[in-house]
């Protein structure tokens, strides 16, 4: 044999070695580096355990610092709350204003960021969650980088970030599940909202998007080595596993597409129920990929089928306890309101525990049959005192409250609750429920339907001497149980609350008409005088003549409220700790967020804010 051709055959036989030890690094486990891997997970698994630690510890703090100051005020002259009034130590306020409370930037913070009136590109998140979630991503990104650089077969490094980053999107599929769900437990361990949660989960499906499509990508390049895109195609077609996996990447890109949040906002149930879908099929491929392959992280993904199919049970049951009995199921009234909104009333056909600040989820299948939308509960009837309440609608038709004289005695009945809502008119579902209320002949309609909760209302307000609530438009929903329940606590000497002020700003005065039954309920309660103070701002009045205030301690004033001024004329002269609470549009929010702020420094003052921003 020529010696050319000779060592063009060892040549050729080198090649095949070398591609045939390529295919080592192609599939499984193989190359990839199982030691470090669980080095990570288990450092990001200390870390999610130390972070929830760390917000158990300070909720159980705050908790018990208010149960201490509810135990010693709750009843007592107002003198007896002067230790409450100021701030005992230097770095706490410093910690609310400028990382608890903080915006990111100035100010901004719920006020959506927008490209055009039609384009929503979400909002910015505070301070404290950016500092999370920097930490979450850069995080897992350099886990990801930590690879055996020193190794002369590039394949090799592929493999090992191959499986760095499968690793990494199976374990961050976890919390990606658990903090979508609106039964997260949790939610009420530590008391955080679910609107915080379902940023973090936004955040943690961006992480698993990202990984899953790089630990794909990683695959393709080194089994392109060994066979080119025939082999590649080949495997595809053969292999179960690598199909299903296919089959998750590409759910996860649809999802990362429709999620985005323009789209979201636009097409908010259309996105949903895709979204539901993608996820399905999206965590469907990535267990047959697992599974098929024999890889240890099954346990994970069989982790996650757990979480959300409990979820899913226990919201069914949930649902149909509250809202179907052999005999009925719950009954709806939606009436149409001015000011372009609709009161929606669900006769519940049995009882329902409410806490102030809660929301439902409302269910109206013939309306969005495969939709449920979120809002805050405006009032909680029990029994015989749902059907009073109607029978006293029907003869108070003025807008000053009613006397003593008028209000219906009712025995006692907690066999069914009727709870109301106020839905402002939108787009999509909210606009088509209040056309066809105002299109009916007396203004309203009936049907079935379901409400899904309560949640939230984690926040006592019982401990404050002095509670500041704000509400613009439709957020008024959120505070008026708060009013409820604080004014009757004051009356039976159960709470340490001796000032509550609310502040509604609506755009006209026919919005007023959205509350009014239950405000006149409660400036009829007896102690209201004493507690109670209601101002109204009015942004667009019709004329001067209409801004007029039926009883001293309802006051209504034209254009838009200054919430610095108003915290700054309560703030003098509050009696013990003071609640500052907010529930509105993203700018009205962010106002008050900053009002509250500016002042920390100068007495016991805490911040609540009630959001939807997903």
């Amino acid at each position: 044999m020529a010696p050319t051709t000779e060592i063009q055959n060892r040549d050729i036989v080198d090649d095949f070695d070398h591609f045939a030890g390529l295919d080592q690094y192609t599939g499984g486990l193989d190359g990839v580096d199982q030691a470090t891997n669980y080095l990570f997970v288990h450092i990001l698994l200390g870390s999610f355990v130390a972070l929830c630690l760390l917000t158990l510890g300070y909720r159980w703090a705050k908790m018990a610092s208010a149960h201490i100051r509810h135990l010693t005020t709750a009843g007592a002259p107002s003198h007896r709350q002067t230790f409450f009034t100021l701030n005992r130590n230097p770095w706490w306020p410093a910690i609310k204003k400028h990382l608890a409370y903080a915006p990111l930037f100035n100010k901004r913070h719920n006020q959506e960021l927008k490209l055009s009136a039609a384009v929503n590109v979400g909002t910015l998140p505070s301070r404290y969650h950016t500092l999370l979630l920097v930490l979450y991503v850069v995080t897992n990104f350099a886990y990801c980088l930590v690879l055996p650089w020193d190794l002369e077969e590039s394949a090799a490094v592929i493999a090992a970030f191959r499986g760095r980053t499968g690793v990494l999107a199976a374990l961050n599929l976890i919390p990606t599940v658990l903090f979508a769900l609106r039964n997260n437990p949790l939610i009420p361990l530590l008391r955080v909202s679910y609107d915080t949660f379902n940023l973090l989960h936004r955040w943690a499906a961006r992480l698993v998007i990202v990984e899953g499509l790089l630990h794909t990508v990683a695959w393709a390049v080194n089994e392109h080595k060994v066979d080119g895109f025939a082999g590649l195609s080949e495997e595809l077609r053969i292999q179960p596993s690598y199909a299903w996996g296919l089959v998750s990447t590409i759910c996860m890109v649809i999802i990362s597409v429709q999620a985005w949040s323009p789209v979201r906002h636009a097409f908010y149930e259309t996105f949903l129920n895709i979204h539901r879908l993608m996820a399905f099929f999206a965590i469907l491929g990535a267990y047959l990929h697992i599974d098929l392959h024999h890889l240890p992280q099954l346990p994970w993904m069989q982790l996650v089928a757990v979480i959300w199919g409990l979820e899913w049970i226990a919201r069914t049951a949930r649902i149909l306890y509250y809202n179907v009995s052999p005999r009925q199921v719950t009954r709806v009234t939606v009436e149409a309101l001015p000011g372009e909104a609709s009161r929606v009333t669900f006769d519940m056909v049995r009882p329902w525990n409410f806490r102030p600040g809660c929301h439902v989820h409302a269910y109206l299948p013939r309306l969005a049959l495969w939709s449920s939308h979120p809002f805050s509960i405006a009032w909680v009837e029990k029994g015989a005192e749902a059907d009073a309440s109607a029978a006293l609608a029907k003869v108070d038709n003025e807008k000053l409250p009613t006397t003593n004289d008028e209000v219906i005695v009712v025995k006692p009945d907690n066999s069914h609750s009727r709870i109301s809502l106020v839905v402002r008119v939108c787009t999509g579902f909210t606009k088509t429920l209040h056309e066809k209320a105002k299109a009916a002949p007396d203004g309203r309609f009936t049907t079935w339907g379901a409400i899904e909760g309560p949640y939230g209302g984690h926040d006592s307000l019982k401990s404050y001497g002095t509670v500041l609530l704000f509400a613009a438009g439709v957020g008024i929903t959120h505070q008026v149980g708060f009013v409820k329940d604080l004014v009757q606590s004051y009356q039976d000497g159960t709470a340490a609350t001796r000032k509550v002020v609310l502040v509604w700003s609506v755009p006209t005065t026919d919005c007023l008409e959205w509350v009014r039954p239950w405000m006149d309920e409660i400036l009829r309660m007896p102690a209201r005088r004493e507690v109670l103070k209601v101002l109204l701002y009015v942004t667009k009045p019709r004329s001067h003549g209409e801004i007029t205030s039926g009883t001293g301690m309802v006051r209504m004033h034209p254009g838009r409220v200054k919430p610095a001024v108003v915290l700054d004329q309560e703030f003098a002269g509050r009696v013990g700790a003071m609640a500052v609470t907010v529930c509105g549009p993203g700018v009205f929010a962010d106002s008050v967020r900053d009002a509250v702020r500016q002042r920390v420094d100068y007495g016991a003052l805490d911040f609540i804010e009630e959001a939807f921003t997903y």
